[in-house]
């Protein structure tokens, strides 16, 4: 499947295959490290080292810390990168962009990887972890989605290729177009809207934060834009199309998922993509396709009888106060009305021992009596907010989401939870990752926190059991062993198994056991 996607589409893809087989020539198989920041790079790294064999590892970031930890794991075997100071930071680094202007190399013929990539989540709504896809899975979608979106000449991305979103339509989906791919370093409008007129750019990769600084400024007309990455707000929708003459497609996607569904007008309801089954489950939504096995999301959707649905936010988006509920973008989006205000962002503030309260951060200038009035207006008085500050901008991801980790300790917040948020990944399996800012962890060992074993029955074991085995009530714990302790931030697996009265847990970090035991159930 590989050799077929750059055997097609002429000249341009027989040029890049010629730049892949150089890379291919010089990895091999094993574990290979992507950090290039250029596409012209990127590209033929990513496709050399699966022509190589090699399962390809995206970072999250290229700080010293993260180049120190590729150092320091021997499964990697090379670091591909285009910055040439990376070289002095690594013993296993390839700078790219010597390899492409080198002699062509003979390769030795490689299988295909099975698992291609492992890329870390966003941590928007969690903490960020390693997800993996197989080779088959990309390509698979990369076929529908060749069939869903019309050709295009020219493609431009304003999202880091290194992001499933980024990879997929900004890298991959040209290639199986035959498309040109421009590689660029534009962050504001006017530098992108003079790319786009050069490069002839037909088709543009990008999200709602993006966009939102392109919306005001004087682009080229005409252009077609794929959106995805965060939610894209109704007025910005319509003003890229009135103002630009833009035609605008919204994708709704995760990286657990790849692509789910897609929209053309903002007030219309999504289509799932060919061979993509969605499913409301209470306030969360499951997802299954050809390659995506099923997943739960922490969505919640209203389903027609058609297959479309209309999307009615993240259940962790959910403001939940004194019993009462209310949709943080339905509280942001009466901000914005307020005249003055140019961005907002609301979050729940819940310091430890105290009540939880509605905090505000706001970009712009209006008074908070005329903040307060406005969501009086529309919602009951408990989700006018305690808190509302004023900063120069909301930090956001380079995925285009609001970065709240940075926007809490921007405005001085420390929040602890009592939540550990787990995710079902098989029948009786479940990922979680312990919260660094976990209140139970306080307290116990300042140096060193840990997490105490009776929270891990609590705090996991027992919610992962009523949710997948509907028992009821928890009688008391039989059995339980604590064989290593667990930090903040640890990976863990956990599984249960319904055994008459009891259920069997087993929590594992990587294949260490951690804790095992039994609930006694009713």
């Amino acid at each position: 499947m590989l050799g077929a996607l750059l055997a097609s589409n002429g000249g341009q893809i027989a040029a890049l295959a010629a730049q892949a087989n150089r890379i291919a020539a010089l990895v091999g198989p094993g574990r290979v490290v992507l950090s290039c920041r250029h596409a012209d790079s990127f590209v033929p790294g990513l496709l050399g080292a699966w022509l190589a064999g090699a399962t390809v590892e995206l970072l999250p970031n290229v700080q010293p810390a993260t180049l120190d930890r590729v150092d320091a794991d021997a499964a990697i075997t090379h670091v591909l990168h285009d910055v040439a100071a990376m070289s002095a930071r690594s013993t296993k680094a390839i700078y790219v962009p010597d390899v492409l202007a080198g002699p062509a190399r003979d390769r030795i013929a490689h299988a295909p990887p099975v698992i291609a990539i492992q890329m870390t989540t966003s941590g928007t709504t969690e903490r960020p972890r390693y997800v993996t896809k197989t080779l088959d899975q990309l390509l698979g979608e990369l076929d529908v989605l060749a069939r869903v979106f019309a050709p295009a000449r020219c493609v431009l991305s304003t999202v880091p290729l290194s992001h499933l979103y980024g990879l997929l339509f900004g890298a991959l989906l040209p290639v199986k177009l035959g498309a040109r791919i421009v590689s660029h370093d534009a962050l504001l409008p006017a530098d992108l809207a003079a790319i786009i007129e050069r490069e002839q750019v037909d088709l543009m990769i990008s999200t709602p934060a993006h966009l939102r600084a392109m919306a005001s400024a004087t682009m080229p007309a005409g252009l077609r834009v794929i959106s995805s990455g965060a939610r894209m707000p109704a007025d910005l929708h319509v003003a890229l199309g009135e103002r630009h003459g833009w035609h605008v497609t919204d994708i709704y996607g995760s990286t657990e998922t790849g692509g789910i569904a897609t929209r053309t007008s903002p007030h219309d309801a999504w289509t799932p993509l060919p061979g993509v089954h969605v499913q409301p489950t209470g306030e969360r939504v499951a997802i299954e396709s050809p390659w995506c096995p099923r997943i739960e999301l922490d969505d919640r959707i209203e389903l027609h009888t058609d297959g479309t649905f209309h999307h009615l936010g993240r259940s962790q988006e959910l403001v939940k106060i004194a019993g009462k509920r209310a949709e943080a973008r339905a509280l942001e989006a009466a901000v914005l009305a307020v005249p003055g205000i140019t961005d907002a962002a609301v979050f729940v503030h819940a310091a430890a021992g105290k009540e939880p309260r509605v905090a505000i951060a706001v970009v712009g200038t209006a008074e908070r009596d005329a903040i307060h009035a406005a969501i009086r207006a529309q919602f009951d008085a408990v989700f006018v907010p305690k808190i509302v500050r004023a900063v120069d901008r909301i930090p956001r991801t380079d995925r285009g989401k609001v970065d709240t980790a940075a926007l809490r300790a921007l405005l001085g917040l420390d929040e602890t939870t009592a939540h550990i948020p787990f995710e079902r990944t098989a029948e009786g399996q479940f990922a979680a990752r312990i919260p660094r800012d976990l209140v139970f962890v306080r307290g116990h060992f300042e140096a060193q926190p840990i997490v105490p074993g009776a929270v891990l029955v609590e705090r996991l074991v027992w919610p992962i059991a009523r949710r997948e085995l509907a028992v009821r009530h928890l009688r008391g714990v039989h059995r339980v062993r604590f064989n290593k302790p667990v930090v903040p931030e640890q990976q863990l697996t956990v599984s249960v198994k319904r055994q008459t009265d009891r259920v069997a847990f087993e929590i594992k970090s990587d294949a260490t056991l951690v804790a095992s035991g039994h609930l006694l159930v009713e």
